[in-house]
């Protein structure tokens, strides 16, 4: 007896859902990086905390799109875009 795949990949992804992507990714980061800075007594500069979670998001942005990942984020973002 074979198993079936019941979950689909699409082939390709909108730009609706990429940009919900970063700007969700980019927010976890943030918020990781903020806390690490409270903690740290407010020792890391702001604008390098922001810029590190702009690119880690893009770069989490990019493989989530390249390898296809579906994970919780994906359920995340379907609420959001309804």
């Amino acid at each position: 007896m074979k198993k079936t795949n019941k979950h689909t990949v699409k082939k390709s992804i909108s730009l609706k859902r990429i940009t919900f992507l970063f700007i969700l990714y980019s927010f976890i980061y943030l918020t990781v990086f903020a806390f690490i800075d409270f903690y740290a007594y407010y020792a890391i500069n702001p604008y390098l905390i922001t810029v590190l979670s702009v690119l880690l998001g893009a770069g989490s942005t990019f493989y989530h799109v390249k390898k296809r990942y579906h994970g919780y984020i994906d359920h995340i973002i379907e609420r959001l875009e309804d």
